[in-house]
Parts: C-alpha cells; structure tokens; sequence
C-alpha cells in the first residue's frame, strides 16, 4: 500500500462541502460565523414575535405605517454617528471592534426597553422603530465583519455557508417564539434575546483568529481620514459600483413590497369571494392560514435553496451570473401574473421570488462587497443596507398611496409596473455583476490551476485492498484563498470501474481489482477551482498477479 502526507478535512469539514467547497483548516472558522449567524436571525426573529402585540398595546396598527418613516429619519442621524466610530476603529488591528461596538449599543437598548416594560411604560412604537433599524444595521455589520475577514475568493466559497445559518436561524427564532412566548412574555423574550446577542459578541471576538493566513483578508486596517460624519453617504456617491448597488437594493425592495401589496389586495378580494360564494364566515382566520402556509412554504424554498443550489449557481454561472437570477425569476413572474391574473399562478409567482430574494440573491448581494476596500465594506455596506434599503419601501409606500388615491390603479396596472421594473433591474444587475468582475481583477484575476509534478504510474496487486494518495503539492492553485476540487475518471472520459473509489477530499484511490484483472488502466485525474478553470494529470496504473 501506498501513501502520502494529505491535509485531512475534519468529519465537520466533509460534511460542509456537501455545501460548497471548503478547505482544510477552514472549518473552525466557517462553523464560528455560521453559528453566529444563526444567533443573530433567531435573536431578530425572537424579537419580532413581541413587535406586534407592542405597537397594537400602543395605538393601534395604523401606527405600524409611520414606522418606516421614522426609521429611514433616525438613519440619517445614525449613519453619520456609525461613520464616526468606523474612523476612530479603522485603525484597529481588531477586526471585530467595529461590529461588537454596535452588537453592544444594542444590546444595551434592549436592556433599556427591557426594564421600561417590566415597569410597565409603554414602549411599543419606539421599540417598532428600533427593531427595524437593528433589523438592517446588525445584518449589514455582520456581513461587513465576514467581508473583512475573507480574502474575495474564499468568501466566495465560504459565504454560502454562513447564509444557511442565517436561513437556518431565522426558522428557529420563528418556530421557538411562538411556543415559548407565553411562558416568559415580552421582558423574557428581550432578556433572552441580549443574552444571544452577548453570545453573538464572543464568537464575533474570537472568529478573525481560527481564518487560516491563505484564506483570510491582507488588507491592513488603516486609519481612515476624512468627514467622520459624512463619509457614510460620501464612499455611495464616490463609488459608480456602490452608486449601482444602491440603486439595485432600491429598486429590488421597491418591485418586492408592491408584489406583497398585489398579493394581499387578492388575499382580501380571494377571502371576501369565499365569504359570498362558500360562506366562509371567518375571514381573518382563512387570511391567517394563508399567509402561514405562504411564509413556510417560502421559509423551506429559502432554505433548500440556500443549502443545495446557491454554492452551485456561484460555480456555474459566477457571481456576475447569480445576480441576474432574481430579476429573471420577477420578470416571468409579473409576466405569467399580467397575463394570467389568477390567485394560484400569483401565489406561486411572489412564492418563487421570495425564496429566491431571501437565499440565492441575499447571498450574492453581501458577497458583492467581498472585493471592495475595507471602507467601503463597512461605510458603503451599511448606508446601502440601511438607509438605502428603507428609501425602497419608502418609495413604496408613497407610490401605493398615489396610485391608489390619486390615480385608482388597479392590480394589472400595478403588475404591468412592477414587470417594467423587473426588466429595468435585469439591465441593472448585468452592469451590477460586469462591475463586480472588475472589482475582482483589481484585486486577484482568477487564473487556472497548475499541474506542478507528474503522478507516478504505479504498480498495484490484483485480488488485493491497495490505496494511493495524491500529494496536495501535485496541483497548486495561484489565487490566494481559491479552492481545488478532484475528480478522477478512465482516460477515455468514462466512470471509474467500481472497484477502483476515488475520495475527493483527501485525493486518495482505494484499488480493489478483481484476482484475475491483470494489465493497464489508464485514469485522469483533474483537478478544478470555484469558477471551473481545470489542470488534468494522467495515472497509469498497472495491475499483476501477485503469485507470479
């Protein structure tokens, strides 16, 4: 038998690549921020079961339609003081400063509401407000902290991962509130989502640590200069790829809260159909069953998605590609629903997209920011997914409300638009994903892998257990925090004979011939990176009676 040195993946390792391509060593580091991924959704989504009974205890649910406003106001006020502690933290050789400084400002607000509503103050629509802007600010510093950490290629790879914690999260913060709500109410809830957040900090804190060299981010932190209070808006206007973004998350938030208004206009026309026709006599409650059949049935695409295909689509099409698949999936959608206006074809059509928006296009969106500079991974990142991100549905809001007051447009009309504005994002999304390849070049062009040393034909023994192991220095890949993936197959391009298995992982043959099978077998191995660039190496292997 023989063998060679090999890096071995862990058991944990292996079972990640079942998801995307992960490296040796890589796996402590994923493991972290994917769990901690997790912990922020389940803390958000925690939180949101109380948000509703909160603002209804406060005046009722026609307050819930002031909060955007007051979010996107109180944004232009935090994004300046964010800008202020990005330059006094720039500087720091500790990447997670920035991020656990704003974990712990929140943290420290939940503390506070938390002993209002133990006192019995009504805190209901200023917790509303604060819930969204933790919403998107903690999101963004997340993804930000994970761009900073990754070098672009493996947090092309590895981003795929952490946003299958994040689904994953979301769906248990969801699923456990609702059971554990009663029993701890409203002060619970706030307790034990600051003491997730607390865990949030800590794995934050030690994650930077457990990236190995090859993998991580060599951008230097750097004191930044500059306007400490405007810089937040200046690196957008700065940046045409930052301006193209922002207009992206603008105009994607836009078509997506008005498909969720053409939606429940149909829910409400669908249930009073039903009353008058079948007689349902109990509206809210068909409505109330619709949407929780509606938002599991996105809730398992998202996570499917997210966990089999995403990592695929990056693989298959790039990044420039997955950018496009959301637009694509709202241009059929609006299509099939202008042209057939039927409730279940509509259903189905916002099901798709939602799936699609909160899994493949999350993903895409955050690794966008994986070439740009430290600055603007943190000031760019934050002010798009910020406020940028609430001006979408603020837009929203005020074109529902023209349209409708003003104008009395009906659902075609508002689907005719939003299709409209689906063709307009595919365009956008294309020069999103062209600039992306040109942010990369500037940073690392994707070159092939090398074949540095031959295989040694090798000589194995007929009716007996044999195995070989590749050495991980027979290819090599230049870019820094690329990843290499094997195959191996007969020469002539046809499957290997099942008594010869091939481990992906440690480039290990396991050789198990038949007694009788005596002669050459000529095997090719290749090995590929993320983006399918390929180097291939032949292997003759010759089998002999060992009795001879």
């Amino acid at each position: 038998m023989i063998e060679n040195t090999v890096k071995q993946h862990t058991w944990y390792e292996r079972i990640l690549n079942i998801i995307s391509m992960v490296k040796p060593e890589e796996g402590k580091s994923c493991i972290i921020l994917t769990a901690n991924a997790c912990i922020l959704m389940a803390a958000y989504y925690l939180l949101k079961v109380i948000r509703e009974p909160l603002i209804l205890a406060y005046g009722g649910a026609e307050y819930k339609s002031y909060a955007t406003a007051f979010q996107a106001g109180l944004l232009t006020i935090l994004l300046p003081l964010f800008s202020v502690l990005y330059h006094r933290l720039s500087g720091s050789e500790d990447r997670s400063s920035i991020i656990n400084k704003v974990l712990l400002f929140f943290i420290s607000n939940l503390v506070i509401f938390a002993i209002l509503q133990y006192m019995n103050v009504n805190v209901g629509m200023a917790f509303y407000v604060w819930l969204g802007i933790f919403s998107v600010m903690v999101v963004a510093q997340f993804w930000a902290f994970a761009a900073d950490s990754y070098n672009a290629r493996a947090g092309q790879r590895l981003f795929v991962i952490l946003a299958v914690g994040a689904t994953f999260g979301a769906w248990l913060g969801s699923r456990v509130a609702g059971p554990i709500y009663p029993h701890i109410g409203i002060v619970g809830i706030m307790t034990v989502s600051a003491l997730l957040l607390l865990v949030s900090v800590y794995l934050t804190s030690i994650a930077s640590s457990t990236i190995p060299k090859e993998s991580a981010n060599n951008e230097p932190p750097q004191e930044e200069k500059g306007n400490q209070w405007l810089d937040g808006f200046a690196v957008v206007f700065q940046s045409k790829y930052l301006i193209m973004i922002a207009i992206f998350v603008v105009t994607l938030v836009f078509i997506n809260s008005t498909g969720e208004y053409i939606l429940a206009r149909l829910v409400d026309e669908e249930s009073k159909l039903l009353a008058a026709t079948e007689g349902l006599t109990n509206i809210s409650e068909w409505q109330g069953q619709f949407y929780s059949s509606y938002y599991s049935w996105i809730t398992l695409g998202s996570f499917v998605i997210q966990l089999f295909l995403v990592s695929r689509i990056f693989k298959w099409v790039g990044l420039s590609g997955a950018v496009l698949i959301l637009p694509i999936i709202m241009i059929i959608g609006y299509g099939m629903m202008f042209f057939f206006p039927i409730f279940a074809i509509i259903k189905i059509a916002m099901m798709a997209e939602n799936s699609a928006n909160y899994s493949v296009q999350n993903t895409t969106r955050h690794a966008l920011f994986l070439p740009v500079p430290r600055k603007q991974k943190y000031l760019g990142k934050t002010t798009i997914e910020t406020f940028f991100y609430r001006f979408g549905d603020l837009l929203y809001g005020g074109f529902i409300f023209v349209g409708v007051e003003y104008f009395d447009l009906s659902i075609s009309n508002f689907i005719l638009g939003n299709m409209l504005l689906a063709v307009f994002l595919f365009g956008l999304a294309w020069k999103v994903g062209h600039s992306n390849k040109l942010e990369v070049q500037k940073t690392q062009s994707n070159s092939p892998p090398q074949l540095v040393a031959e295989i040694p034909d090798l000589m194995m023994p007929a009716g007996r257990l044999s195995k070989f192991s590749i050495s991980e220095c027979t290819f090599m890949d230049p870019d820094i925090g690329d990843a290499l993936k094997f195959e191996a197959k007969l020469e002539s391009g046809n499957p290997l004979p099942k008594w010869i298995k091939f481990d992906r992982m440690t480039r290990t043959f396991s050789f198990n011939p038949p007694l009788n099978h005596v002669g050459e077998t000529s095997i090719l191995v290749t090995a590929s990176d993320f983006e399918g660039l390929t180097a291939s190496s032949p292997v003759k292997v010759t089998f002999f009676d060992p009795s001879n």
